[in-house]
């Protein structure tokens, strides 16, 4: 038979399977076990053979609840079904070709898919297809020379144009060919033979026979569209004898009015688009609009990217990222962790339909010849859709990712984005799905009109410190350090690699997705506290693909982020970084209070610090220090520094932006003060305790005796004016800040902070 339906569903099979064992119908279940597991049923195996019988490959139909459906070819190949046809120089072979051959004197009816060959078939009649809407052209028709052919088109757009290419082409060949008038059918839209044929049995309640077949109203001219019921329904009146519209005909619907125009060569529609405007009460111009989204909707795939055909058995994710993990190490000098991101990074490319995240792998040189633009190109050769960029520019970018929804790879971004906002925008708002969205000026028309692109999709950069560049892509990315190959390292080079070695893993990235996309998409991992919001928002898609892919992966994925997220934390943005190392000023200089010369005196010490050259080759300047302080709420006021008050800062001022924008707050110290001795050198110094380590502050006034090396609680001092300065009183009662972690040591009454 040519047709199972549907195949075996009884047990699950196993991974591996000899192919003498392995029947079809259970190649098939084992191939599709991925949209198996989705809620899609078996409806169908097709199968097509040679002029002799014998099968040659096999086209697998599956039904979604929701109504999708997938269809697949299914071959035998080197002694395993695969999911791929084989490769046919002269043609694809006919469906029911053994048929056409024994029954060479028969009329063939010509229809568009399988389910209706069989349909026509059960009733006597000689029925054949070449597959799907577009398949015309790449099969042999050679076995139908000088026959009589019946053309029955499916009534949408793609059946005329169907129909009207499977006409050209046995016309060719010397058929002899008539054509079904669907016109006057009363089908649905989209309705095939086996519409009508449901609707004979219902109407006469009896199966139609192959007489009725031949009754049916047929015409060797042009296809016409189907009869509409506008003019039942006194709507409008349209001629059908306009000599300047030859091709018109009345239609059912709107979509109908639509699908019609868009089967008619220029000059035809431009005949046919002033009247058919007025019967649908539109402009021409949305008119014209409707039939070129139509006529693009319905035109073959002319995408750039090639298809990616699944690996043809179930895979093991982990495995999987283990190989890919090592063919990157094989052509790349990267530890671990980084290999490991790439790995997870480029698998989380597959799943980009279901993620709601998609971090930049941002791929950062310190130099040239470290190997970025070589791993841009492995994690290429492995992603779906990938598209070298590099020049692009914003009109091109986001139209090409509404269109094709590539992966984008970018090289020399710190020359691409430099004084270009406009594309660093575009690239910053494809991070989240919910943001992924630019709206533009369109034409319409003899007007333009606003309209919303898509830039959802996931993207690889790679420069020459680019990390540097720009604070709003490095925080949004999953940062890869290179470094230059040493002496000692050996690497491979990508040109002398396996012909075969990117297509494989490709291909089984590929089953990956169409097995777990729902596992991924349900997938919600623990997220590490230690990471930051926006690290969690890089890493969960990652984390998301490791958890789908059991094994050692999901930690393995945990600790490359921990290990990962500190890079693009050491490139903090400037106010992150003054604030770090203001941070760092309190703790060094044990104080809980600075002037602003003396704050900025300290900063400028730091040789690799910015500040001494901020201010154009000049040092940081204490307006510039306010204006960067200011954007933290944080502003300079007057402080007792021993005996004298200056402009300066106190530590609480830093408390909640310390808090809220350094990730790891480092500890601060208490102070504790020996014989209270002021400094004249503008700081309010602790000169003889130095606790371990202070975690926490509190709102006491403790001095320690000189005696101890701890600070207690209870001891108290309060500070009074000195009699020979100009003061009119102690103007400063600054807490002290203590250690809030407290432990006992063994065999001591003291309570150690």
């Amino acid at each position: 038979m040519t047709t199972t339906n549907p195949y075996d569903l009884a047990t699950p099979l196993p991974a591996q399977v000899e192919s003498s064992r392995e029947t079809p119908q259970k190649a098939a279940r084992r191939l599709m076990a991925g949209f198996l597991g989705q809620g899609y049923k078996p409806d169908a195996l097709h199968e097509y053979t040679d002029s002799e019988g014998e099968p040659l490959h096999w086209r697998m139909r599956l039904k979604h609840p929701t109504l999708k459906k997938e269809i697949r070819p299914m071959a035998l190949l080197n002694g395993r079904y695969e999911l791929k046809e084989p490769p046919y120089p002269g043609g694809k072979p006919l469906y029911n070709l053994h048929k056409l051959a024994t029954d060479a004197d028969k009329t063939v009816f010509i229809v568009e898919g399988e389910k209706c060959a069989d349909a026509l078939n059960k009733l006597g009649l000689l029925a054949t297809t070449s597959g799907s809407a577009d398949s015309v052209k790449s099969t042999c028709w050679k076995i139908l020379a000088g026959r009589d052919a019946i053309i029955w088109p499916d009534n949408d757009a793609a059946g005329l144009k169907y129909a009207d290419d499977a006409r050209t082409t046995l016309q060719a060949i010397g058929c002899k060919v008539k054509l079904v008038d669907i016109s006057k059918l009363n089908l649905p839209a989209k309705g095939d033979c086996v519409d009508w044929l449901a609707d004979f049995e219902l109407t006469h309640a009896r199966k139609a026979e192959s007489g009725d077949i031949f009754d049916l109203p047929m015409n060797a001219d042009r296809i016409q569209a189907p009869t509409s019921d506008y003019l039942e329904a006194g709507e409008v009146e349209v001629s059908t004898n306009d000599v300047a519209s030859p091709a018109i005909q009345p239609i059912r619907t709107d979509d109908d009015v639509i699908a019609w125009l868009a089967s008619l060569n220029p000059i035809e529609y431009d005949r046919a688009r002033n009247e058919q405007a007025r019967a649908l009460k539109c402009r021409p111009a949305t008119l014209d609009s409707q039939v070129k989204q139509l006529k693009a909707d319905n035109q073959q795939d002319d995408s750039p990217f090639a298809d990616i055909e699944p690996w043809h058995e179930p895979i093991d994710p982990a495995q999987l990222l283990d190989d890919i993990t090592s063919t990157i190490h094989r052509f790349i000098v990267l530890d671990k962790h980084q290999a490991q991101a790439a790995a997870l990074w480029v698998s989380a490319c597959w799943f980009v339909d279901v993620i709601q995240c998609a971090p930049i792998a941002l791929i950062n040189a310190p130099e040239k010849a470290c190997g970025k633009t070589q791993l841009l190109s492995v994690l290429g050769k492995l992603a779906p859709r990938p598209a070298q960029a590099s020049g692009i520019s914003p009109s091109v970018l986001f139209r090409m990712i509404e269109a094709y929804q590539p992966t984008l790879f970018i090289d020399e971004i710190e020359t691409i984005l430099k004084d270009n906002e406009d594309l660093r925008g575009l690239v910053n708002a494809g991070h989240t799905r919910n943001s992924a969205k630019v709206w533009r000026s369109v034409a319409k028309g003899d007007d333009f009109e606003p309209k919303c692109f898509s830039v959802w999709g996931m993207k690889a950069v790679a420069g020459i410190n680019a990390i540097k560049l720009a604070e709003t892509i490095t925080s949004r990315s999953i940062v890869i350090e290179l470094r230059r190959k040493t002496s000692d390292e050996t690497i491979a080079r990508l040109r002398h690699a396996e012909p075969d070695l990117f297509e494989n893993l490709a291909s089984k990235l590929a089953r990956f997705s169409d097995d777990y996309i729902v596992t991924v998409r349900d997938a919600r991992p623990h997220l590490p506290d230690a990471l930051g919001d926006r690290d969690q928002d890089n890493w969960e898609p990652l984390l998301q693909v490791a958890s789908a892919a059991g094994g050692h992966w999901l930690e393995t994925a945990t600790e490359a982020a921990l290990k990962l997220s500190g890079a693009s934390h050491s490139t903090q943005s400037t106010g992150n970084e003054l604030l770090a190392d203001i941070q760092t000023i309190f703790e060094t200089k044990g104080t809980l209070k600075i002037g602003t010369s003396e704050l900025i005196k300290a900063l400028c010490e730091d040789p690799e610090a910015p500040w001494a050259t901020y201010n154009r080759g000049k040092e940081l300047s204490a307006r510039q220090l306010a204006n960067r302080l200011a954007t933290y709420g944080i502003s300079s006021k007057t402080i007792r520094l021993g005996y004298e008050t200056a402009k300066g800062f106190e530590v609480e001022q830093f408390d909640d932006a310390f808090t809220r924008y350094l990730t790891d707050p480092q500890n601060l110290p208490s102070q504790g003060n020996n014989s209270l001795e002021a400094s004249n050198h503008g700081l309010s110094r602790v000169t003889d305790i130095k606790p371990a380590s202070v975690t926490c502050r509190h709102s006491v006034t403790n001095v320690t005796d000189s005696n101890l090396s701890s600070v207690t609680r209870n001891i108290s001092v309060t500070l009074e004016a000195a009699s020979n300065k100009a003061c009119d009183g102690v103007t400063d009662r600054t807490h002290i800040l203590v250690g809030g972690s407290a432990y006992e040591s063994a065999g001591d009454d003291v309570v150690w902070f």
